[in-house]
């Protein structure tokens, strides 16, 4: 009987904790840095691998407050900083979208290529939807899938 207790009790714990990032919702931030993982090759053998385009999509889920692009990087897999993708800030208005390519010919980023996004904005706003899509581009069947950025730090408002 307590071992049957033990496990309700362990399966409620597990089914009313919020997912990782679910509870961040509707937190609003002045600004955040995301990390997101892209990849301009997967290996699908030893000695083959598939080249692939990444498309880095950031999407202002804020239906009220602007947000603004101060940096998008894309950088190696070893973390060498390969090239700012901005040459100025990008003013996102609310439900406005930004995205960058980085062609199926561009390889200098490796498997474990990434960008690091960081915006702002002047009201507490809430955090974007950054995620890659890499697809091979090829015309026929291949890899096609996305990768979700992850937030790596964040401004609060002061209370």
């Amino acid at each position: 009987m307590l071992k049957k207790l033990t496990v309700m009790a362990v399966l409620a714990a597990v089914l009313t904790t919020p997912v990782a990032g679910a509870q961040d919702l509707l937190q609003k931030a002045l600004g955040e840095t995301i990390y997101v993982p892209a990849y301009s090759r997967i290996f699908s053998y030893p000695n083959r691998s598939d080249l692939l385009a990444a498309t880095l999509a950031v999407h202002n889920v804020d239906q009220e407050t602007a947000i603004t692009l101060t940096r998008v990087d894309y950088h190696g897999e070893n973390g060498e900083l390969l090239r700012k993708i901005l040459e100025s800030p990008v003013e996102l208005a609310p439900l406005q979208s930004k995205t960058v390519l980085i062609p199926i010919n561009d390889t200098s980023g490796g498997v474990g290529s990434n960008f690091l996004v960081v915006w702002t904005s002047a009201a507490p706003a809430l955090s974007p939807i950054t995620e890659s899509i890499m697809t091979s581009g090829s015309g026929g069947p291949g890899p096609s899938f996305t990768s979700r950025g992850r937030v790596v730090s964040r401004q609060m408002p002061a209370d």
